[in-house]
């Protein structure tokens, strides 16, 4: 298998994103400039011709001007005193009629074309051998139509492009290394925070889940993936929170009963006769059916912590009451359970869940009822509410939120005398559900004097 390089490895450095972020401004940055000098380049070019153009169709225009104004060829006035240029007349016939002082060894002739060309027929004069620009033009005179003919040389030209060139070469490094020294600082800066994210993510363990990443103060991707870290570092921390309590319950609950039935084998091996064997059977179902209570109450919680445990169905509330209470009896004969459930009352949710809520509450309610509960189930403005009361002692108002604490017993100041008391886990579970189905469980005082547990949940649409 592949391995991964270890973080902040040489190999890591050189892959990472500050390095990347950095060759890319770099990259991007650079051939930006490239095109930019390019074009910049031939831009002062082609200015600096039409500028040398634009002046030879003046000089040109003003011979032009002469020629037609009546001037005759031969004395047109061609000299460009300060101009970098010179023009040359010629006759129909291809003679020359005049040109700009300077020209001798320089020839310019037509093409079969009918464009220009320049001809140094010796190292000499204007054109030095260099490269030139040409624009011809025609004028009307007594001799028929004749050719006026402007050169202008390209080398100032050249060198203007020379000079721009060279700058660019000069300043291209220096931007280019600009830009990758303040990509490489800024990028360095925005990963700061994230380097400081990965620091501390590294430093928790499964001892330190209470500790958080630091969240930065600029509010971009970075604080986004900060919040995230912290949203699953507590999800990390209450996972690992409900295993620890799902250890510590279980040692808990289950050291009693498997305690109680290890004692009554030892006392029942040393003393029992054979004819007490039967109730020391007995005795001993009653611990171990308490025993599998408290595993299944566990198992529960801990699906119901872990997850919303299967899909939501619709469910008549009603009808579950009217079906738990005919299946549940209470601990006595004596007790009653009184179902006032006259309409259906629809809920979305986990069937199973549901009537393992009221069945825990009937328990509940039929360990400390006196003669009667009563299970009454009605919907009312988009909400459900499951009402049961007995007629016990009652639960104190300063112990009924403790009262859906895990393993928190009230039997000792409500349950009737001798009546066996419950395992603690379930106005938990029923809590629990209600909860997960997005509803309440609270209690109050019952009109038949003792605790009322009022189960609240959104009707379904």
């Amino acid at each position: 298998m592949p391995r991964t390089a270890p973080p902040g490895s040489a190999s890591q450095r050189l892959r990472g994103v500050r390095v990347r972020l950095t060759l890319a401004a770099t990259l991007v940055t650079g051939l930006a400039l490239l095109g930019a000098g390019v074009w910049l380049v031939r831009t002062v070019e082609r200015s600096m011709t039409d500028e040398l153009e634009q002046a030879a169709q003046e000089r040109l225009d003003t011979v032009r001007t002469a020629i037609e104004s009546g001037t005759p060829p031969d004395q047109v006035d061609v000299q460009t005193p300060g101009v970098d240029g010179w023009v040359q007349v010629i006759y129909p016939d291809g003679q020359v009629a005049t040109r700009t002082p300077g020209l001798e060894g320089v020839i310019i002739r037509r093409a079969p074309d009918g464009s220009f060309h320049v001809i140094t027929e010796r190292g000499g004069g204007p054109a030095g051998g260099g490269s030139v620009a040409v624009t011809s033009e025609k004028a009307q005179s007594a001799f028929g139509p004749i050719d006026l003919v402007a050169a202008s040389p390209l080398d100032p030209v050249h060198r203007g492009v020379d000079a721009v060139r060279e700058g660019l070469l000069v300043a291209f490094p220096m931007l280019v290394g600009t830009v990758a020294l303040l990509a490489w600082f800024l990028s360095g800066r925005a990963l700061r925070p994230v380097e400081l994210i990965r620091a501390e993510v590294e430093a928790i363990s499964g001892s330190t889940l209470d500790r958080r990443v630091p969240v930065p103060r600029s509010g971009d991707e970075v604080a986004s993936l900060a919040h995230t870290m912290n949203a699953m570092l507590d999800r990390l921390e209450d996972a690992s929170t409900r295993q620890q309590r799902f250890v510590a319950d279980a040692s808990h609950e289950l050291r009693s009963p498997v305690a109680a039935i290890r004692t009554e084998l030892e006392v029942a091996q040393r003393t029992a006769r054979p004819d007490d064997w039967p109730q020391v059977a007995d005795r001993l179902l009653i611990e171990e059916a308490r025993l599998e209570a408290v595993i299944a109450d566990l198992l529960l919680l801990a699906s119901l912590d872990e997850s919303a445990g299967g899909d939501d169905v619709v469910v008549d509330l009603a009808e579950l009451a009217d079906e738990e209470a005919r299946r549940r009896a209470p601990d006595r004969d004596d007790v009653v359970i009184e179902v006032d459930a006259p309409a259906p009352a629809l809920v979305s949710g986990r069937r199973m869940q549901l009537r393992r809520a009221l069945a825990n509450l009937l328990d509940n309610a039929g360990r400390h009822a006196r003669t009667t509960v009563r299970l009454s189930v009605h919907e009312r403005d988009g909400r459900v509410r499951v009402l049961v009361d007995d007629d016990g002692a009652g639960i104190a108002e300063a112990d009924r939120e403790r009262a859906f604490e895990r393993f928190t017993r009230l039997d000792d100041h409500r349950a009737r005398d001798g009546s066996p008391g419950g395992s603690g886990l379930g106005l938990s579970l029923v809590r629990h559900i209600a909860e997960g189905h997005g509803g309440t469980a609270t209690i109050d005082t019952a009109p038949l004097g003792g605790a009322r547990v009022i189960l609240d949940l959104p009707a379904h649409p």
